[in-house]
């Protein structure tokens, strides 16, 4: 960055360095501009997100990464196997390109080194609140070492994920809570679970009971799987105390097949839950600044999009920012993000309330030639690019009857 009159300049500051603030800074600097990411933890973290859908493993691909993917002894992912209570309605979901389930911490860390190889600055610290010009962000404030410094950018992205920061201080619109929100997930990490035979022994396999209860098996390295159970909010207030009790309750209650295969399993460190993620922020962009990824979005984690989501609006809203910085005014550019952006989320959430609604159909359309490459390729996080598609309307004409039907009765 620059320094004028005492401040620190760069064009773009970034809040975050998950996998949304990291891409959107290598895209930055390609085109060009300084970058500084401001994070406030210390690597390696724990994040749910372990799975990568094949359009994430593309990018990465694209990012030159996968030797060290593969180095890393990230399991590849043959794809998504689904079943459904008492292992009837059981459907594959094979992957669209090659990629990968991780342990976020290393992953992570990985995609952050890739930044700044790019040449993308770090600063470890906590970013207090922005610096206005009239309504325009100009700015942060963060605190480094106990000391408060400040930076001036000529866009500000709030990549902070589930701590949604510009919504949090009224620059960005409030959260409010979305479809999914009733549902409570806990999850831990485990060693010795019974894998399949290979080469399927490193799916993802989702296991799914009644409306809105499920979990999900990632193998994430050669001996360790990420276990989550969720199930809804009323359900585990009246019978759970903690994640261990609800994690507890799947065994017992989502399948037969969990039981099966964590028979001789050990958890390692502490489960965890988290709720309400399911929420949207609007407006989302506005004079000097934006958010990406989960800082303004979340829907649910079942088919695992949130990483390729948050991956792709990265890359997406660097091009917006360069025009920006380029000197045009921010409204065209910034609402095409956000268009883009409401769409691609849009589609991706009727795709998984049909789901919801229809698990059995659901199976059936990933047998119907017609219709298989499309959810094949949704499911793989193309839902940004998919105009002239058959699956996105049939999905939405068919939400559409079912809350009209919900309404009159």
């Amino acid at each position: 960055g620059s320094h004028m009159n005492g401040f620190t300049h760069y064009d773009v500051v970034i809040i975050g360095s998950g996998p949304a603030g990291s891409l959107c800074g290598i895209e930055c600097r390609k085109k060009g501009l300084s970058v500084l990411c401001i994070e406030k933890e210390q690597f390696p973290r724990f994040h749910i997100g372990e799975s990568l859908t094949g359009n994430a493993g593309q990018i990465i691909r694209d990012l030159g990464l996968a030797e060290d993917m593969d180095a890393a002894g990230f399991p590849d992912k043959p794809g998504v196997n689904v079943i459904g209570s008492l292992s009837k309605n059981e459907f594959f979901i094979p992957i669209l390109a090659p990629t990968w389930q991780v342990r976020r911490s290393d992953f992570d860390d990985m995609i952050k080194r890739k930044a700044v190889e790019h040449g993308v600055e770090y600063k470890l610290g906590m970013v207090t609140d922005v610096i206005k010009d009239g309504e325009k962000v100009v700015g942060a404030l963060y605190k480094a070492d106990g000391v408060e410094h400040q930076v001036r950018s000529k866009v500000l992205v709030d990549a902070s994920g589930q701590n949604t920061f510009l919504s949090r201080k009224g620059v960005a619109g409030k959260r409010q809570i979305e479809f999914f929100s009733q549902q409570i997930a806990s999850f831990a990490h485990y060693k010795g679970v019974e894998r399949d035979l290979p080469p399927f022994s490193t799916n993802t396999t989702i296991l799914y009971s009644k409306q809105y209860h499920w979990s999900w098996i990632i193998p994430i390295s050669p001996d360790t799987d990420s276990l989550g159970v969720v199930i809804p909010k009323d359900l585990y207030y009246k019978e759970c105390k903690n994640p261990d009790d609800a994690i507890a309750w799947g065994m017992d209650h989502i399948s037969p097949e969990l039981k099966r295969r964590f028979k001789n399993a050990e958890r390692q460190g502490d489960s965890q839950s988290m709720a309400d993620f399911s929420y949207r922020i609007e407006p989302f962009v506005g004079d000097g600044w934006m958010c990406i990824g989960d800082a303004h979005r979340f829907l649910d984690p079942i088919f695992s999009s949130g990483v390729s989501v948050a991956m792709k609006e990265g890359i997406r809203a660097a091009e917006a920012i360069a025009q920006v910085v380029a000197g045009q005014d921010w409204k065209a550019p910034f609402y095409a993000y956000r268009d883009w952006s409401n769409g691609g989320q849009q589609i991706w959430a009727d795709l998984i309330r049909y789901f919801w609604i229809y698990p059995i159909f659901f199976g059936y359309q990933m047998q119907n030639p017609d219709l298989r490459d499309e959810v094949i390729r949704l499911l793989g996080g193309c839902c940004f690019d998919c105009e002239g598609w058959k699956a996105p309307a049939i999905f939405r004409n068919a939400i559409e009857e079912y809350d009209r039907k919900q309404m009159a009765s």
